[in-house]
């Protein structure tokens, strides 16, 4: 629905990893012009799991299921897997997906779905979703359809955006990379985000601790 604000239910990486992505986005810059670079307090480093519009009457059961779910969710270890840019110029480092990182985002959505109102509006690299889910494969429409949003379930690869390059087909020369694997995290921190542009997030509404009723 146009006009509501899109909010993003994350992950955040701890000091270490978050700085790591911010050099790495600021690194970016240098290398190619980008449309943003990650910055701490301001275009924060995050793993996405969630995107919806909630209308601001709602905030409060949003922030609450959001506890319900941190609660009971234990800390999550992930391991990075690789770099990659895509084809709209999104440069990401990828996570491997594990089954308690899809259990997390499977909890969220059966939480947080029923809150949400309408489609967002665009997508993070900009297309207009109820002109992309016509002709999105039909796993990306059936997500749309029924949760409004498509990366859930096979489409689902968690990653932290670094970037996203002006030049849609920029690629970073994997030699100039640091080790993927110094982006290993053990994620604590779930949080809802409002989103900017490019899948940006803005400003954190919320953040608590996974297994906070320990």
């Amino acid at each position: 629905m146009s006009g509501l604000p899109v909010y993003d239910a994350v992950l955040l990486p701890g000091t270490d990893v978050e700085e790591r992505s911010v050099r790495l986005s600021a690194w970016c810059a240098q290398f190619a012009p980008v449309e943003f670079t990650l910055r701490s307090g301001a275009f924060y480093p995050h793993i996405s799991l969630y995107m919806a519009n909630f209308e601001s009457a709602r905030l409060g059961q949003v922030c609450e299921t959001l506890r319900r779910v941190a609660a009971r969710t234990p800390v999550i270890p992930l391991e990075g897997g690789h770099f990659a840019a895509n084809d709209q110029g999104m440069f990401e480092l990828f996570y491997r997906k594990t089954a308690a990182v899809t259990r997390l985002q499977d909890d969220l959505v059966a939480g947080l779905g029923p809150l949400r109102t309408g489609l967002r509006e665009h997508d993070p690299v900009g297309r207009v979703l109820a002109d992309h889910r016509l002709v999105a494969p039909p796993e990306a429409r059936a997500n749309l359809d029924r949760h409004g949003y498509d990366e859930i379930g096979g489409l689902f690869r968690p990653h932290i955006t670094m970037t996203r390059f002006r030049d849609r087909g920029r690629q970073v020369p994997a030699d100039l990379l640091p080790p993927v694997r110094s982006f290993d995290e053990v994620y604590r921190t779930l949080a809802l985000c409002v989103m900017g542009e490019h899948g940006t997030c803005v400003e954190v509404v919320e953040t608590v601790g996974l297994g906070s009723a320990a």
